[in-house]
C-alpha cells in the first residue's frame, strides 16, 4: 500500500531519530546489558528444561516471549537505520560507508 509524501517524510524523520541512537554510549550500554539478561534467562530456562519432576512449559514460554521482545527492543534503531537506507537508495540518493560508521552502524 503506497504511502503519501507527507506520511514517508515523517517515516523518514522517525527512522533518523531511531538509527541516531546507534552511535551513542548509553545505547550500547543498554544492547550489552540486554545481551547479559538474555543469557540469564536462557541459563534459567535451560534449568527449568533440565528439571526432573518436569519443565513448566509457561515460564519457559514467557522466557521465550521476553528474549524475543528483548531481541525486538534493540533491534528497532537498527532495523530503521536500514530502512532509510533502503529509502535513500530507491530516491537515488548514495549512502557513503563513512556516513554509517559515524552513526554506528556495523558493515
Amino acid at each position: 500500500m503506497p504511502i503519501s509524501e507527507e506520511q514517508q517524510r515523517i517515516l523518514n524523520a522517525r527512522a533518523d531519530r531511531l538509527s541516531s541512537l546507534l552511535s551513542t554510549t548509553g545505547w550500547k550500554e543498554l544492547e550489552a546489558e540486554t545481551d547479559r539478561k538474555i543469557v540469564k534467562l536462557r541459563r534459567v530456562a535451560s534449568a527449568l528444561a533440565l528439571d526432573p519432576d518436569g519443565a513448566d512449559q509457561r515460564k519457559l514460554d514467557t522466557i521465550r516471549g521476553t528474549i524475543a521482545a528483548l531481541n525486538w527492543f534493540v533491534g528497532v534503531p537498527r532495523h530503521a537505520q536500514a530502512t532509510l537506507e533502503k529509502f535513500l537508495r530507491e530516491q537515488g540518493i548514495e549512502v557513503e560507508e563513512e556516513d554509517l560508521e559515524r552513526a554506528g552502524v556495523p558493515q
